[in-house]
């Protein structure tokens, strides 16, 4: 699923071709993807101008200038994608949004998770509403003690409280790895025995992760692209998190592959108490 990453490099790749487009056409190939009913999407969104795209959390957000909004969720492998002129669909299209400069936005969805919901009239995704902190723009002081304070009345495993969309926003697999081995914390200890300190270290790591993730438009390992359907390349920077069973990068030892919270969990065995 795109995390942070992935959703603001799509976000900032798609900003300057979307904003001041007007839609003139809105195509609906896959019915349960939109919200509301397909009748009422299209006639809400038809002839609306776009002013901004915002992100919040793995959310990307399209203004227009009707003050509604659209929130798409890409889910496990949605991908909006910027189409120059007249092309044909590509499979597993569920939405299309033509423009009247005859370019458009493809939602491309092979798994059919993604949704796009426009809201009003309908209400905010239950997930939009139910968001934490956003990592990247949340003061430092302000985020530890959230982060904290969700610790103290946790006994479950850290990564779990690190992928808690209502604690932090825009966390995913892939980087909460990451981060947990950067900062030397195993994924499975729980998550109020992590003490101040390495707190202090999860958060200084994360803010660099996912800013070098920023850099390196995001990680595509299956379908992720961005807006003008590029690739980033921060798989080539991981140093966990799909290295199942092969050496650590800094000690030699083996990686472990485990489940925690439900989730396949990299971690190494030696660098992480």
């Amino acid at each position: 699923m795109p995390e942070l990453p992935e959703v603001e490099t799509v976000r900032r790749s798609l900003l300057p071709l979307v904003k001041g487009e007007v839609i003139r056409e809105v195509r609906i190939c896959l019915e349960k993807a939109v919200k509301p009913a397909p009748e009422q999407f299209v006639a809400e969104l038809t002839g609306k101008e776009i002013i901004d795209l915002q992100r919040r959390g793995k959310y990307l957000l399209m203004v227009l200038d009707s003050g509604q909004q659209v929130a798409f969720h890409l889910r496990m492998s949605g991908r909006l994608v910027w189409q120059v002129g007249a092309v044909p669909l590509e499979k597993h299209t569920t939405l299309v949004l033509n423009f009247d400069d005859g370019h458009s936005l493809h939602f491309v969805d092979p798994r059919k998770f993604g949704t796009a919901v426009l809201f009003p009239p309908a209400p905010p995704p239950a997930g939009l509403q139910t968001l934490g902190l956003e990592p990247l723009t949340t003061k430092k002081e302000e985020l530890l003690a959230a982060l904290e304070q969700a610790a103290a009345r946790r006994s479950g495993p850290v990564k779990g409280l690190l992928l808690d969309q209502g604690v932090l926003a825009g966390l995913g697999n892939i980087y909460a790895d990451e981060v947990l081995f950067a900062a030397g914390v195993r994924p499975m200890r729980p998550a109020r025995e992590v003490t101040t300190a390495e707190w202090k270290k999860i958060y200084q790591r994360m803010i660099e992760i996912l800013n070098k993730a920023l850099d390196h438009r995001g990680t595509s390992r299956r379908d992720y692209v961005d807006g003008r359907g590029e690739p980033g390349d921060f798989q080539n920077h991981l140093q966990v998190y799909g290295r199942k069973k092969e050496p650590c990068l800094i000690c030699g030892n083996q990686l472990v592959y485990t489940r925690v919270v439900g989730r396949g969990t990299h971690y190494c065995p030696v660098c992480q108490e």
